[in-house]
């Protein structure tokens, strides 16, 4: 007959232990302080280590199941395990929530703004983070344009006087949200915006002073030519375009030309390019859509493998009339990485319903 059950100190200790904790995440999850699951790994951590405490031979029989020699390594290889998977859940968490917030920084600064009558039939989309400097610039530039269109700031939560300078004008409408979502949140902001007030072509236009509005009926004119549903101003068609970019960011660039192409199976120069005409279908696509991380390059993939048809035309551009970019010196190699990795894993996702290759499989079935 097996003797009696008898319990060292330290299963006794490990045995209390696991009960808290048990009995804490339950509590938690009893007054709603946990999600049900968020509290899952805990529970089957806690029972876990009661399972430890209550066997004092578990390690032995756990090694030599999976016939580790050293059968204490067990409980490194469990706690690893359990704290990349606890990490990992909560990066999930992160990202849900950083994309909620999102949605909830763009209907802020959308219901703040209201309806607006659509006069032009074409919105210049103009995102700007702390252009004071040269804001004003840009928007005399975009009004002096012989082309009717409706101009729209994004104000992309600055701490200058960027939303004040572009009101103070008279020629746009600023949106102004209240915290900083970076270039893609901000764009899209702005796709929202010609989505739900009817706009057939939308213009992206950077606020730091780059691009050039004399360069935009270019854009608009291939739209219609080549029946595009994007057309990017690209720097690198011609050699006068009056734009030089550092050494790090040619190469990066011409990284991104070389796989965006084997990607998409079309040459595309310039996939880092802001400036940039959308028709109707690419707006309404893109307000749901858009990259939020690294838009343009993102983009380029997006449309291309959703079906969307893509231009490129020859544009001037100058240098930043204010400000300073947030790429650059060490940060530009980490950057190109990062973006390298978003657009491999756009191109591997499978085409997203309501695109262009859904509706084309749809009439022809």
């Amino acid at each position: 007959m097996p003797g009696p059950l008898i319990f060292d100190r330290i299963q006794i200790v490990s045995i209390i232990v696991s009960l808290f904790i048990f009995c804490i995440v339950f509590g938690l999850l009893k007054n709603k302080r946990i999600k049900e699951e968020y509290s899952l790994l805990w529970f089957v951590m806690s029972l876990f280590l009661l399972y430890l405490s209550l066997d004092r031979y578990a390690i032995d029989r756990i090694g030599y199941l999976f016939g580790v020699a050293y059968p204490p390594s067990i409980l490194t290889l469990m706690t690893t395990g359990f704290t990349f998977l606890l990490l990992l859940h909560l990066s999930v968490v992160v990202s849900g929530l950083f994309e909620q917030n999102k949605e909830l920084i763009q209907a802020m600064g959308l219901w703040q703004t209201g309806p607006h009558e659509n006069r032009a039939g074409i919105l210049v989309v103009v995102p700007a983070y702390n252009e004071e400097q040269s804001i004003a610039r840009v928007l005399e530039d975009l009004a002096s344009l012989p082309i009717s269109l409706d101009i729209l700031v994004i104000n992309d939560g600055s701490t200058d006087r960027t939303s004040s300078v572009a009101g103070t004008t008279g020629r746009a409408r600023v949106i102004d949200l209240p915290k900083n979502l970076g270039i893609g949140g901000a764009v899209q902001t702005g796709f929202k915006y010609a989505d739900r007030n009817g706009y057939d072509i939308a213009v992206q236009f950077d606020g730091d002073g780059q691009h050039l509005a004399s360069e935009i009926p270019k854009l608009l004119e291939a739209l219609r030519s080549e029946s595009a549903s994007m057309v990017i101003g690209s720097r690198f068609l011609r050699e006068d375009s009056g734009y030089r970019s550092t050494f790090a960011r040619r190469i990066g660039i011409r990284l991104f030309q070389v796989v965006n192409s084997l990607l998409i199976g079309q040459r595309i120069t310039d996939n880092t390019s802001g400036f940039r005409a959308y028709d109707r279908r690419a707006i309404e696509f893109l307000a749901r859509h858009y990259p939020v991380d690294y838009p343009e390059p993102e983009t380029v993939i997006l449309l291309g493998r959703n079906g969307f048809t893509i231009a490129e035309v020859p544009t001037r551009m100058v240098e930043r009339q204010g400000g300073v970019s947030s790429i650059a010196g060490v940060t530009a190699g980490y950057y190109m990485s990062k973006v390298l990795l978003a657009v491999l894993m756009t191109a591997m996702r499978k085409p997203v319903p309501g695109g262009c290759c859904a509706d084309r499989a749809a009439r022809h079935g």
